[in-house]
């Protein structure tokens, strides 16, 4: 069985690779029920969501391949995927 592939590692351990503080965008993906993204937020917690889905005080209003929109008193946010 092959290891993990070094880009792939040094993504995994860079620490600035994703923002901490906030919502971060994890991955994206299309399901047989609509599309779904994957989040971590500031806590830590790693979420499964859809458009129309809450986060927070943030309602996700839209994913897309890498990328998700959100909305909230902080007003209009995209998230993209950290770039390697």
């Amino acid at each position: 069985m092959a290891g993990t592939p070094e880009n792939v590692a040094k993504l995994a351990t860079d620490t600035e690779a994703l923002d901490l503080g906030g919502i971060a965008l994890l991955g994206t993906m299309i399901q047989p029920d609509g599309p779904k993204a994957l989040l971590r937020t500031a806590s830590g917690d790693v979420r499964k969501v859809a458009p129309g889905d809450r986060i927070g005080l943030a309602q996700v209003q839209a994913i897309g391949a890498g990328v998700v929109q959100i909305s909230g008193f902080g007003g209009h946010q995209v998230l993209t995927m950290p770039q390697g």
